[in-house]
């Protein structure tokens, strides 16, 4: 914590100099087939027969747009598309635009017998591919990419050759009638090859919208490190620069101009969601197992909506990612019986998965959600009794395993049926201060039951706050656990120490701030923006029941914290800021960027073989991960210059704690966490209304 502090206040400094550290979204590149702009020869809109402008139903006034077997190449209009190739035959469409001189040309194809199986859920995809290029006469030459983000998959491998794309031309001989047919070939000798054969038969001109549009965009998260900073870099990582980890990147210019970017790949997303889910289509890429699975990834997270990917979650997490206590936990599907793994940070992801179920049930009133609750908060219960020391808490909880290690110890008497896992700290404390303010408010009052669960939690909360050692810090852990103290026990004592510790103004100043929020030149503590939502939202809850005055500190931090997560891909933040606050408008962007980033959070959660440094576009980034823990000449905090959509990423515990701009991922039966990080999300969102049901 000492660390970050140093570094945020560093931080501050700099920005405040130089006026440069936030996030910017004023750098962007996008590609995508040319609109027809519908700028005829002629500016006469109800002559439906000009033939100059190419956009007539029959431009010769024929039932064709051409029926001269020339070579100048086929009208503008849209084309049935029927083929055979190496997967087999084919049917969909042909588009061709004028726009800017030029004849755009979209291929969409989709299989009639191949299809993907998808590696966990019983689903056989089809298949659709579409190819983007321009029509010059004759021919079109489209160049397909080979290596993008998945390196290996069933049987096949992607190498530094792959790092070539594929050359296609297809050359288009016309059929009469205004129809034409095709056939499409690799360059003879080439490392990959292909061959179709197909017909375009024309349907219509072209319509007001093109039949694919590409919204993958990429977007600079910051401004060029001005030169102070630059230099300050250049003294701290010189060194750093020289391993061999650097070979192929530190001449590069997008090395050397150090700008971090995050890709928003939104394509095929209104397409997945709304006309063909469950399906995959993939985009200009060569066409097999891994490309394959790279589009299953996008599909995975687009095509349910938010709430149906929420249900699958939901109905999964007791049944796999719970173990039998109620502790957060990885899991192998499918074994028997079933082998799970408890998370070492298991009391902080357990604490915010019975928040989701708390949000779930005030939403819905849905009878398991409460179920889930109370069975959580029994195994947090545990978790804090167990070690039978009030100084600490455990970690997290599992069922006695004969000769436990690593940490893990047998509970004593009465508690022999349990293992524990020691050293409660820091991040643990907020998810055990979050599992009891949420209850302790949020239970329903109907029954005796509850009234018996808020006096379990009023006495814990007196132990938090007169001996957790962890909680006696003198800041932050210590307002919140007198509060959540002073809460459930009235006692004026607990409201006392709070008022002292409050009373000064650099924690005033530091809870304004966004309580430790950063991000400047592709450096931020990710795990600690997480850590840190859940922290200012645990002090919201209690401000708001306590009524302490801390309105315009946490106003301040919600709107300070978002101007560091509108291009970084961040989640909880802006959700939590808009449940709990009124931002100005200028962060709806912000905001909308959250609802997305649940958009990319694919389900189910899979480890596959990622490595983005296959894809040669990828480039490394001059500034290692974490760069304070001091650890980077090993090569561990190695990271890119490209932030990547949540389906692109490797997985841990949560994508909420992991760096975008992460490098690798290896592949994996286990599943880790379930969708505790989207649930949770999800149900502040929805419970607050910043998230709708249509979402």
């Amino acid at each position: 914590m000492k660390t970050r502090f140093l570094f945020a206040m560093f931080v501050l400094m700099a920005s405040l100099l130089l006026i440069s550290a936030c996030g910017s979204q004023g750098s962007s590149s996008k590609s995508e087939p040319a609109a027809d702009d519908d700028t005829a020869m002629d500016d006469d809109d109800n002559d439906d027969n000009d033939d100059n402008d190419n956009n007539d139903a029959s431009p010769d006034d024929d039932a064709s747009p051409d029926d001269d077997d020339d070579t100048t190449g086929p009208a503008p209009g849209i084309y049935a598309l029927s083929g055979q190739d190496d997967n087999g035959p084919y049917t969909g469409f042909i588009e061709l635009r004028a726009a800017n001189g030029q004849l755009s040309y979209t291929r969409i194809a989709a299989y009639a017998k191949l299809t993907f199986a998808d590696p966990y859920l019983t689903v056989d995809y089809p298949v659709f591919t579409v190819w983007t290029s321009v029509l010059a006469g004759m021919k079109a030459i489209m160049s397909l990419q080979v290596a993008d983000f998945i390196q290996s998959y069933n049987g096949l491998t992607r190498t530094t050759d792959d790092g070539q794309p594929v050359a296609i031309t297809c050359s288009v001989t016309a059929a009469g009638a205004g129809d034409y047919s095709a056939t499409c070939l690799t360059v003879p000798g080439g490392s990959r090859s292909y061959s179709a054969t197909e017909k375009w038969t024309y349907q219509s001109p072209p319509g007001e919208q093109p039949l694919f549009v590409n919204d993958d965009v990429t977007v600079a998260t910051h401004l060029p490190p001005p030169a102070l900073v630059e230099d300050l870099f250049t003294l701290l990582f010189s060194s750093y620069w020289q391993l061999p980890l650097f070979d192929d990147y530190r001449d590069r210019p997008e090395f050397k101009a150090g700008v971090h970017y995050y890709r928003q790949y939104h394509t095929d997303f209104d397409w997945l969601r709304g006309q063909t889910p469950s399906a995959i289509r993939v985009v200009n890429k060569w066409l097999d197992g891994i490309s394959e699975l790279e589009a299953t990834l996008r599909s995975r997270a687009f095509s349910p909506t938010l709430s149906q990917k929420a249900a699958s979650f939901d109905a999964d997490m007791p049944t796999l990612f719970l173990n039998p206590v109620g502790f957060y936990s990885a899991a192998l599907p499918g074994s028997s019986p079933l082998q799970q793994s408890e998370s070492g940070d298991g009391m902080l992801w357990t604490g915010c998965y019975l928040a989701s179920q708390a949000y779930r049930y005030l939403t819905t009133s849905a009878p398991d959600a409460l179920t889930n609750w109370t069975h959580v908060l029994d195994a947090v219960i545990l978790g804090h009794d167990i070690p039978q020391d009030q100084t600490t808490f455990a970690r997290s909880v599992r069922p006695h395993q004969a000769n436990p290690s690593g940490g893990w110890t047998q509970g004593a008497a009465p508690y022999e049926a349990y293992d524990w896992l020691a050293t409660g700290n820091n991040d643990m404390l907020q998810g055990l201060l979050y599992a009891y303010a949420i209850s302790w408010i949020y239970l329903p009052t109907s029954t005796p039951n509850y009234a018996d669960y808020r006096q379990k939690i009023a006495v814990r909360a007196a132990r938090i706050a007169n001996y957790c050692t962890v909680a006696q810090d003198g800041n932050f852990n210590e307002m919140k656990a007198n509060l959540l103290a002073y809460m459930t026990n009235g006692d004026q004592s607990f409201l006392a120490t709070f008022n002292q510790i409050w009373s000064n103004v650099a924690y005033k100043f530091w809870l304004s701030l966004g309580d430790g929020m950063f991000y400047a030149w592709g450096i931020s503590d990710w795990s600690g923006q997480h850590l840190d939502t859940v922290g200012v939202t645990i002090f919201q809850l209690l401000a708001s029941q306590t009524g302490v005055d801390t309105t315009s500190q946490l106003a301040d931090a919600w709107s300070d914290g978002m101007r560091l997560n509108g291009t970084t891909g961040q989640v909880l933040w802006p959700i939590a800021a808009y449940a709990f606050s009124k931002p100005a408008s200028q962060f709806d962007s912000v905001r909308d960027w959250a609802i997305w980033g649940l958009r990319e959070m694919p389900y189910p959660k899979q480890n596959f073989n990622i490595n983005q440094e296959i894809n040669p576009a990828w480039c490394a980034s001059p500034i290692p991960s974490d760069f304070w823990k001091f650890d980077w000449m090993d090569g561990g905090r190695f990271q890119g210059l490209y932030g990547n959509p949540m389906y692109m990423r490797d997985i841990g515990d949560s994508y909420f704690n992991g760096d975008p701009f992460t490098v690798s991922d290896t592949q994996s039966d286990w599943q880790s966490g379930g969708g505790g990080d989207f649930l949770h999300a999800y149900w502040l969102g929805r419970y607050f209304g910043v998230i709708t049901v249509d979402d």
